[in-house]
């Protein structure tokens, strides 16, 4: 059996096991793969019957309860060795909580929980789960202070505990204020009121109309410029300064060939005065805003500035529909000895298709 930690067995509270008042007929979980319909509370995905852990005997529900009671819980009214057994395939670890009401399956709005355990990695089942409200952790003693009404129960995990997978099971609980004393709602079994088959399939047909060409076009800002940051000398002596590339656009609406697309720069000599230098000074290494709509575009990993176009980004035939954003990160490193002063340039950019 799991249990989060040990302290005293408390002996001769009140335990029935038939007279309940809610019709048992064989009180076990079994009875919802037998018939239509749920257990109460509605979203529960096995009832949450609770057990004394130092007699055996099952607690009428209604019982007021104490905050140090010895408790474990079952799926069946009737036997105590029946595992909770609906953990997914994908759970690795098993959760108790407790939560405010309607908010069991959200992780983030539980008010207190504890890890605990199958009954082996392989045998994903959970056997008498606590239901002893002392054992969860300091986070409860809020709750205790506060009293009201919540869920206890198990939910199963994954991710190391942070994420829920499946759905949980529990019962329903009222707290008293300062004391922790509690009581938990009857597990009962609500058929459904829906006779015959409640499934059935509908068959939507629609028209799609055919995709019409529209252009493919480039978009760059109007008096886009790039800035360079401030120069400084690197080990070597050549002046290094670094910028970004203005985002420009390209729109490929061919929705119907999608042919695909190629952008290419070129980029002038450097200028100042009578000052110049290659363009080959300038590092380009392209990217793609997460802005982008367009879907199978990629980019050079970087290029060199020339006057010849040189290979920016693409999209492939059958890509590249939508919008693409395009930018750059822009290195510039002057040859060793030019002089100083603020040098321009002009990269053209140019989209052609495929």
């Amino acid at each position: 059996m799991y249990f989060l930690k040990s302290k005293k067995v408390v002996a001769g509270l009140t335990a029935v096991v038939a007279g309940l008042g809610i019709a048992l007929a064989g009180g076990s979980a079994a009875m919802a793969a037998d018939d239509a319909g749920h257990w109460t509370p509605e979203g529960t995905q096995e009832p949450w019957f609770i057990y004394d852990l130092g007699t055996s005997q099952q607690i009428t529900p209604g019982t007021t309860l104490h905050f140090d009671s010895d408790l474990f819980a079952a799926p069946s009214a009737t036997n105590i060795d029946q595992p909770f057994d609906k953990a997914p395939s994908d759970a690795t670890g098993v959760k108790y909580f407790i939560a405010p009401r309607g908010q069991e399956s959200n992780i983030e709005q539980w008010s207190s929980s504890e890890t605990g355990g199958f009954m082996t990695d392989q045998d994903k089942r959970v056997l008498q789960p606590t239901s002893s409200l002392y054992q969860f952790p300091a986070s409860f003693s809020a709750v205790k202070a506060a009293g009201g009404n919540y869920s206890l129960g198990i939910a199963y995990t994954k991710n190391n505990g942070v994420t829920l997978v499946g759905s949980p099971s529990y019962t329903w609980v009222t707290i008293t204020a300062g004391s922790g004393d509690w009581t938990f709602t009857t597990p009962e079994w609500v058929a459904d009121q829906v006779s015959g088959p409640k499934t059935g399939d509908i068959t939507v047909e629609a028209p799609v109309a055919a995709p019409v060409d529209g252009a493919l076009s480039l978009t760059v800002p109007s008096g886009a410029k790039a800035t360079l940051g401030a120069a400084a000398l690197d080990s070597t002596g050549k002046s290094v300064s670094n910028g970004t590339l203005p985002t420009f656009q390209v729109k490929d609406e061919r929705y119907s060939t999608k042919p695909g697309w190629t952008v290419n720069t070129s980029v002038a000599a450097f200028v100042s005065g009578a000052n110049t230098f290659d363009a080959a000074a300038l590092a380009i290494t392209p990217a793609i805003n997460n802005t982008s709509t367009a879907t199978g575009v990629t980019k050079v990993t970087s290029l060199t500035g020339s006057t010849a176009a040189g290979k920016f980004a693409e999209a492939a035939t059958g890509a590249g529909t939508g919008t693409t954003d395009l930018s750059a990160a822009l290195t510039l490193t002057a040859p060793l000895g030019t002089p100083a002063g603020t040098y321009t340039s002009t990269m053209t950019v140019t989209v052609v298709s495929k």
